[in-house]
């Protein structure tokens, strides 16, 4: 039998923990949500990006992170709805990924490949379905779009001391400027995103030339016109920018997480941010700034599926959790000055109470 190279060692120890919560997730949702095939999988592939964006937060509490986010009310609410939307929206989405890496590939133009990946996207989408904000693939592009943002942050700034800071990959640059367009023209409450995503850019002192530049301020002021159009219509009453100011409505808030989590969610959340904005401070401020932008959103919006389109805050509050834990498992081993971690992979497995929790309440119910 041949051994695994260095490489594919690297590579397994890396993603592994995603397609272990991500299996982990296809299958409940299969067998406990009674989830159709399509749709199941792709919220898995959901979970499968988010995962992944918590792998560098540790090895047992990424798969317990990943889980809990699968689990929780909100997220495992999006098992209902019609299929077709659903299968469509995935066709369009893998025919423009494979239409963008073929034309990056054969062209040798990235930016002719993003360009057409967008339009076979965006003609498929309009032509077949016609209406906008498919929540489940809201859900998937929010996940991923977070994936290329902590990957990217990490590697141009690391923790000091650890690995020197590397210039982004082309594929963060691109693959965040498909992603944003993708899931604004799905739905333009994805543009919240827009101020974190330039932020870390600029963080990342990426070289991107001007046209890139010019995509991205294309793209946000057609994202706000569009957020404009379908939150703020005329006579419409989904938005009061004033309300904000009302002490019920961060009461209300508050609950949603309460609801999702517990109390115990809201402790590990502020613990998480707190470590992560003293350990790796770009990252902690462009999670937060992104974070932010859907509070004030929650704050204003009187529509409906509130929670569900709160769901990138949702995710975001499991990324801090998660580093909490891993935060308080690496206290723990170096307090106990045991050489081989254990005692991270220890306290990492205490999280998994969380996700067993919810999904007993699943089953109860």
């Amino acid at each position: 039998m041949q051994r695994l190279s260095a490489g594919q060692r690297r590579l397994l120890r890396q993603w592994s923990p995603a397609f272990f919560a991500a299996g982990a997730a296809w299958l409940l949702l299969l067998f406990v949500g009674a989830t159709p095939l399509v749709r199941a999988s792709g919220l898995a592939l959901a979970i499968l990006g988010v995962t992944a964006g918590m792998r560098p937060m540790g090895f047992v509490a990424s798969i317990a992170g990943g889980l809990t986010l699968a689990l929780c009310p909100v997220f495992w609410s999006q098992t209902g709805g019609s299929e077709s939307q659903q299968a469509t929206t995935g066709v369009a989405t893998a025919l423009a990924v494979v239409v963008m890496i073929l034309a990056s590939t054969l062209l040798r133009r990235r930016d002719l490949g993003i360009g057409l990946g967008i339009t076979v996207f965006l003609l498929i989408f309009w032509s077949q379905i016609g209406t906008a904000q498919s929540l489940r693939l809201t859900g998937l592009v929010t996940a991923w779009l977070l994936y290329l943002l902590v990957d990217m942050i990490l590697l141009t700034n690391p923790r000091p001391g650890i690995k020197p800071a590397a210039a982004p990959k082309a594929w963060h640059t691109f693959g965040l400027l498909f992603l944003f367009v993708m899931g604004a023209v799905n739905d333009p409450l994805v543009t919240l995103f827009a101020p974190a995503i330039v932020l870390a850019l600029l963080l990342s002192y990426a070289k991107l030339p001007r046209w890139y530049w010019a995509a991205v301020l294309l793209s946000v002021c057609g994202g706000l016109l569009l957020l404009v159009r379908a939150y703020l219509p005329p006579q419409a009453t989904y938005i009061n920018l004033l309300a904000w100011r009302e002490a019920i409505r961060w009461i209300e808030l508050g609950e949603l997480i309460i609801t999702q989590f517990s109390i115990f969610g809201i402790v590990l959340g502020l613990i998480g941010l707190a470590r992560l904005s003293r350990w790796y401070p770009p990252l902690g401020v462009v999670t937060m700034i992104a974070y932010a932008a859907y509070v004030f959103f929650g704050l204003v919006y009187n529509g409906s599926h509130r929670e569900i389109l709160l769901l990138p805050l949702t995710i975001i509050q499991v990324m801090w959790m998660t580093y909490a834990v891993n935060t308080f498992g690496q206290w723990v081993n170096k307090s106990l000055e045991n050489d081989s971690g254990l005692w991270i992979h220890v306290i990492s497995a205490i999280y998994f109470v969380l996700p067993a929790i919810l999904l007993l309440n699943i089953v109860q119910f």
